[in-house]
């Protein structure tokens, strides 16, 4: 395994970047506690501890049809699915709200109830689920076709115990993720993540292409952490540089954006700091697909832990380092063995 060392922090000494009116970034120790996030063991109910967190990851399954020059396989996908993370990483009180047909594979809830999940918050209310099929040619360039899209998920989706975790981890797909469910998670106290992929793109016949995001205000209001890519980031907001577009962001509502660039690491934003997350390399590449949630679902499990924004990077930057060596979230690594990756970087 190689692990190439980069400069952790690039903001130096006494440096403020400014990033919108209003809005600067400046160096601090990485340490960050939203306004309404508690770690404490007596926080919101006494029976969550510091080390024992819970979240709930929120966005539809999907059957994914995976076709490549080597081999055509059908998987467990959609953001939901890469939850299966959190158990493997030990935490016993994890779940997962999403909708599904009657076409979803027994195995394949075999395999998400086997993992540690709870699966109380999966309707089984319509005919179909969600169905991608991703073709990728020689060069890794993937065409995404999509066969069917399952019910949306909304409010009354989300149980009572549900809105008692301390983080709820969103990740639509395709549009499917009511408001109304990002405003409840918000209103109930939870520490509120986004995934703004299912925002920005829809379905034109059976071809997924982008759209404008234009309740984006609406949305972020009621969100704490956004992560998303460099492109979704520009498609988001459509400025220019980067600097310019998270200071928008942050002034929306978010106090915390994570900004990943395929294999030139992440950077976690706030109003006060910037912290540059090194790419952490995989043993092998196999499929990256779910990369972008194992990092997710990781910095949220880490950061509710320790609330140290460069330890819950690293940390879920290694997540998703195991992820991209093998196809599908079927082997999910242990908290031993992500913390063994990223010794020489904490």
């Amino acid at each position: 395994m190689l692990l190439i060392p980069v400069i952790s922090r690039t903001v130096a000494k006494n440096f403020t970047v400014t990033v919108a009116k209003g809005s600067h970034l400046t160096p601090n120790s990485g340490t960050k506690r939203l306004k309404h996030f508690h770690s404490d063991t007596t926080s919101r109910d006494s029976k969550w501890s510091v080390a024992r967190v819970d979240i709930v990851v929120v966005g539809h399954l999907s059957r994914d049809l995976l076709v490549t020059p080597e081999t055509t396989r059908e998987i467990l996908g959609g953001g939901t699915a890469y939850a299966m993370l959190a158990p493997s990483l030990g935490i016993s009180k994890c779940g997962i709200v999403s909708c599904i047909g009657d076409d979803f594979e027994q195995a394949y809830m075999r395999t998400l109830v086997k993992s540690g999940l709870d699966v109380t918050g999966v309707d089984r209310g319509g005919q179909h689920t969600t169905r991608f099929v991703n073709q990728y040619d020689s060069n890794g360039v993937r065409t995404q076709r999509v066969e069917a899209i399952a019910a949306p998920i909304r409010k009354n989706a989300l149980l009572e115990h549900h809105l008692q975790s301390r983080a709820i981890h969103f990740c639509p797909l395709i549009g499917e993720i009511d408001i109304s469910c990002i405003k409840a998670a918000k209103e109930a106290g939870v520490l509120v993540s986004l995934d703004p992929q299912g925002f920005l793109r829809t379905v034109q016949g059976d071809r997924v292409v982008p759209k404008e995001w234009t309740d984006r205000a609406a949305v972020l209001e009621h969100v704490d952490v956004l992560k998303l890519d460099e492109d979704e980031l520009q498609s988001a907001v459509g400025i220019a540089t980067e600097l310019d577009a998270v200071g928008k962001i942050l002034n929306e509502g978010p106090e915390i954006v994570i900004v990943t660039r395929d294999r030139r690491g992440s950077t976690i934003y706030t109003q006060e700091d910037k912290i540059d997350i090194p790419l952490i390399l995989a043993d092998q590449l196999v499929d990256a697909t779910g990369s972008g949630d194992t990092y997710a679902v990781g910095f949220l499990i880490e950061y509710a832990r320790n609330e140290n924004l460069r330890q819950a990077g690293v940390f879920g930057a290694s997540c998703a380092s195991f992820n991209l060596e093998t196809m599908g979230p079927y082997e999910m690594p242990t908290r031993g063995q992500v913390e063994s990756r990223i010794k020489s970087y904490v």
